[in-house]
């Protein structure tokens, strides 16, 4: 379970965060507070052996949520999504209305699951509870809301912030104390058919959105971490799919901007994995690029010659 913003392994219920949208459905970015770390590693509150069907339902379940979250799909049995969704696994087995009761030395005094009619419900002798997929603890990730933790969506968004964008997983006690690792394999598996997500960039904590303009819908980069719609792609058929849109360079002449357009059969609308982690449009053969690898929300990409640039790195769900 967590350590800092996540801790023993405890779920509740709490008023939602004014920035954070339920299910995965925000429109603006989320930020979550800086926590500081307790004195202790929280034990882990699922021991014991899961059969490889609840492992694999769980993995379905975190693998989903962690992908609309953010975190990028950049190494195979590895990476920040798998290590993330196997942590959710280890943590709540895939439940997001699982909450674990701590008393002070952070021993495991309680647990269940949040339903109606059933409320959190921790013993006089807790001091913290910890919440949902992901685990937020009650005190260290206090910015969190009961009901924004025991949201899908919303847990999974904070818990992205919470790992610095996917650069640290050591707030959770099942990554420092490698439990987490026993759910790599069914975790990779649900990956492998991930066909919807984040598409993410090498500029860390950058995902590539549809952002309104002047003169149509562009391609742009956002701040990942907030499980908008807008962010949620589709790869099928060499085509990057928001609904029945598909991402489309505008033109063949310079460095041109990409847009959302009906999907069709047009060049300008295939898409190929190229050189590591490019994205190559089969209508000029450049490739999708954050110009000058900008980390400002709202900045439109464009295609440019293919070079295996870090800003021309994109990581698919």
């Amino acid at each position: 379970m967590a350590a800092a913003a996540v801790a023993a392994a405890a779920i509740v219920t709490a008023p939602l965060l004014a920035s954070a949208s339920p299910a995965g459905t925000g429109t603006g970015p989320v930020t979550a507070k800086t926590l500081t770390t307790p004195g202790l590693i929280s034990p882990v509150s699922l021991p014991g052996s899961i059969s490889a069907a609840l492992a694999g339902r769980a993995s379905a379940t975190c693998v989903k949520f962690a992908a609309r979250a953010g975190w990028p799909n950049n190494g195979y049995f590895g990476g920040a999504l798998v290590t993330a969704a196997a942590i959710c696994v280890a943590e709540s087995r895939g439940n997001p209305s699982f909450y674990v009761c701590n008393d002070a030395n952070g021993n495991i005094v309680g647990q269940g699951t949040v339903s109606p009619g059933h409320p959190l419900h921790c013993p006089a002798n807790s001091v913290s509870h910890d919440r949902g997929l992901w685990q937020l603890n009650s005190k260290t990730a206090s910015s969190v809301s009961d009901k924004c933790a025991f949201n899908a969506g919303c847990n999974a968004e904070q818990a992205y912030l919470f790992s610095q964008r996917g650069t640290d997983f050591t707030p959770w006690s099942s990554y420092d104390q490698d439990t987490y690792a026993r759910f790599i394999d069914p975790v990779q598996d649900a990956v492998n058919g991930l066909r919807t997500g984040t598409v993410t960039s090498a500029e860390l904590g950058e995902c590539l959105a549809v952002g309104k303009a002047a003169g149509g819908a562009k391609l742009i980069v956002v701040n990942c971490g907030n499980g908008a719609a807008t962010q949620q792609w589709s790869v099928t058929g060499g085509k990057l799919k928001l609904g029945s849109h598909c991402a489309a360079l505008l033109s063949r002449t310079g460095n041109s901007k990409v847009v959302l357009s009906k999907c069709g059969k047009a060049k300008n609308q295939d898409w190929a994995a190229f050189g590591r982690f490019e994205l190559r449009n089969a209508a000029d053969g450049k490739c999708l690029t954050d110009p000058g690898g900008s980390l400002k929300a709202g900045t439109n990409v464009d295609v440019t010659n293919c070079a295996n640039a870090k800003p021309q790195t994109w990581w698919l769900p």
